[in-house]
C-alpha cells in the first residue's frame, strides 16, 4: 500500500491516491480561490510562529524582533542585528517541520542558493545555520512591499511595469548564469524597495542544474510551483524544466502587471484591454509560448527588448484601480496581429505574420520567417510594406524576384520602378527592361519590349490580386478567433 505523503507548499496530508506531485488542496485553493481547508493545518497549533522572545534568547546577536508573516516553510521575522547595526530578516523553519530531514535539507539548500547569489535585485543572505533546536537564516530586510500588495492597492501603471521588469530580468539572467532556476517568480516572491527597485524572494522550489540529485532543492520529478504561473512544461514534464519556465511565469506577472489579469484560455493581446503601446502585445505574447523554443531564450533578451520600447511608448497611463476591459469586435484590420507557426525549418518560423495595427506609420512589426508578412518582412518569401528575401511583393522590394512599387532585384524586378536582371515597369533600369522608360544594357526590339510590358504588368497585376485575396481569406478566418488564440494556424491552412 503506498504511504502518504506531505504537500511542500501547505503541508498537508496528500492521498495516497492523488497522482504524483499533485496536491488536492493546493489545486482546489488555486483554482477556485478557496481558502486552506482546516484539515490541511497541522493539529495542535504546530504551525503558531515562535514567539519574538524565545526567539531572542536562541539568537542573541539578534534583537529586536517583529514578527512580518508566515511562509511557505519558514516564519519571517524583522530583526536587527547587533554587530552590523542594521535591520535584516529572520526566516525560520516551521517547528513542525524542524525533524523533517527533507524539509530542513530544502531549507539549508535555499540559504546556500541565495547565498551564492549577490545581485541587487536579489535578496541577499548574511547567514545561516542550525543552532538550538531551529534552522535559520538571516537576509537583507527590503523596507517595502511585495508585487502582490502593490497590484492589490492600486495596480501597476505601464509605465512602473517597463522600469520594473528589467530590473527583475536582470536579477533572473545573474542567477540563471548561476545555474538557479527559480521555479516559482509570481507577485508574491518580488519585493519592491521604497525606491521602487524589484528583489526577487524565496528560492524555496528552486532547481540546480547540472547538480547531482542529492545536491538540488526538490525532486525534478515532482510538480513544483504556482499553478497560475507555471509554465506548461512544468506541469506536464517536470524533469525537463529549465531557465525558460521562468521566463514564461514573469510573461504572467508582466500580462498581469499591465492588465489586471490572469492570461488564462484565450485571452486579449494586453493593447486590447487597457492602453498600452501595441508593440508590447508581441513581447509579451512571445514569453508566454507554450513551446519554450519559442520564447525568449534568455531574460537579457526580454530585457532588451523592454528597455527599446519603454524610452519610445505612450505616455504613462493614470493609476488605474481596476483594469478597463475592452469587448473583442470585429475590425477590418486588427489594431495588433500577431502568428508564428510552431513548425520551423532550421529554427525559422515557417510562417510569420505580424502588423502593428499603427495607422501613423512610426511603428513597424517584422515579421520573419520561411513565408513572412507584415509591415516589414524578411523571409523565402516576403510580403508587406517593406520586404526583403527571395520572392517579395512589396511597396518597396530587395529580393532575387521583386514586385512593387519600387523593386530592385537580382534575377526580376516588377514594379512602378524597377531596378534588376529583368526590370518592368514605368521606370526600367536593367540588363533586359521593358516598361514606358527603361534602359536597356541588352536591346530588344520595340516589338519585344512591348510584349514584355504586357507580360510584366500582367504577371505583376495576377501575384498583387492573388496575395490581397489570400489576406481577404486570412482576416476574414483570425476574425473569427481572438488574437490570444494561437493554436488555430494561419489563415485556412493548419500548420
Amino acid at each position: 500500500m503506498p504511504e502518504s505523503r506531505t504537500c511542500p507548499e501547505c503541508h498537508a496530508e496528500i492521498p495516497a491516491d492523488a497522482p504524483p506531485g499533485v496536491c488536492p488542496y493546493c489545486a482546489l485553493r488555486a483554482g477556485l480561490r478557496w481558502e486552506q481547508p482546516a484539515a490541511a493545518n497541522p493539529p495542535g497549533g504546530a504551525r503558531s510562529p515562535m514567539a519574538p522572545e524565545d526567539l531572542a534568547r536562541r539568537l542573541p546577536e539578534l534583537e529586536q524582533f517583529e514578527l512580518i508573516g508566515p511562509g511557505g516553510m519558514g516564519t519571517v521575522y524583522k530583526a536587527r542585528h547587533r554587530e552590523l547595526d542594521r535591520p535584516v530578516a529572520v526566516k525560520v523553519l516551521h517547528a513542525h517541520l524542524q525533524d523533517d530531514a527533507t524539509f530542513a535539507e530544502r531549507f539549508v539548500q535555499e540559504a546556500r542558493t541565495l547565498a551564492r547569489l549577490d545581485h541587487p535585485n536579489i535578496v541577499r543572505v548574511y547567514d545561516f545555520g542550525h543552532r538550538r533546536g531551529i534552522y535559520y537564516f538571516v537576509m537583507e530586510f527590503v523596507d517595502g512591499v511585495t508585487l502582490r500588495q502593490t497590484m492589490s492597492s492600486g495596480g501597476v501603471t505601464p509605465a512602473e511595469a517597463l522600469t520594473m521588469v528589467p530590473r527583475i530580468c536582470e536579477g533572473l539572467q545573474y542567477a540563471h548564469d548561476q545555474g538557479v532556476v527559480h521555479r516559482d517568480i509570481k507577485p508574491e516572491n518580488i519585493l519592491i524597495d521604497r525606491s521602487g527597485a524589484p528583489k526577487i524572494a524565496d528560492f524555496g522550489l528552486a532547481l540546480l542544474t547540472g547538480s547531482t540529485a542529492e545536491t538540488r532543492i526538490t525532486q525534478t520529478a515532482q510538480v513544483m510551483g504556482t499553478p497560475q504561473y507555471m509554465a506548461p512544461e512544468q506541469i506536464e514534464h517536470p524533469a525537463d524544466v529549465d531557465h525558460r519556465a521562468d521566463i514564461y511565469a514573469l510573461g504572467v506577472v508582466f500580462y498581469e502587471m499591465l492588465t489586471g489579469e490572469l492570461p488564462v484560455g484565450r485571452f486579449l493581446p494586453p493593447s486590447q484591454k487597457v492602453q498600452v503601446d501595441v508593440r508590447l502585445d508581441q513581447v509579451v505574447l512571445r514569453t508566454l509560448e507554450k513551446e519554450p523554443s519559442l520564447r525568449y531564450q534568455q531574460a537579457s533578451e526580454l530585457s532588451s527588448e523592454v528597455e527599446s520600447l519603454s524610452g519610445s511608448g505612450p505616455g504613462p497611463a493614470a493609476r488605474r484601480d481596476r483594469p478597463t476591459p475592452t469587448s473583442a469586435s470585429f475590425n477590418w484590420w486588427p489594431s495588433h496581429y500577431e502568428y508564428r507557426s510552431k513548425r520551423t525549418i532550421w529554427g525559422i518560423p515557417l510562417v510569420h505574420v505580424a502588423f502593428s495595427g499603427d495607422t501613423s506609420g512610426q511603428h513597424m512589426a517584422l515579421a520573419r520567417g520561411i513565408i513572412a508578412i507584415g509591415d516589414a518582412a524578411f523571409g523565402l518569401i516576403a510580403l508587406g510594406g517593406i520586404a526583403c528575401g527571395g520572392v517579395t511583393i512589396a511597396g518597396l522590394n530587395l529580393g532575387l524576384i521583386s514586385l512593387g512599387g519600387i523593386s530592385f532585384a537580382l534575377l526580376v524586378a516588377i514594379g512602378g520602378v524597377a531596378i534588376g536582371g529583368f526590370a518592368g515597369g514605368s521606370v526600367a533600369l536593367g540588363l533586359v527592361s521593358a516598361g514606358l522608360t527603361g534602359h536597356s544594357v541588352i536591346t530588344v526590339p520595340d516589338g519585344m519590349q512591348q510584349w514584355l510590358s504586357l507580360v510584366a504588368w500582367g504577371l505583376s497585376t495576377a501575384i498583387v490580386t492573388a496575395v490581397v485575396a489570400g489576406l481577404i481569406v486570412w482576416r476574414l478566418d483570425a476574425a473569427g478567433r481572438k488574437p490570444g488564440d494561437r493554436s488555430k494556424g494561419f489563415g485556412i491552412l493548419r500548420w
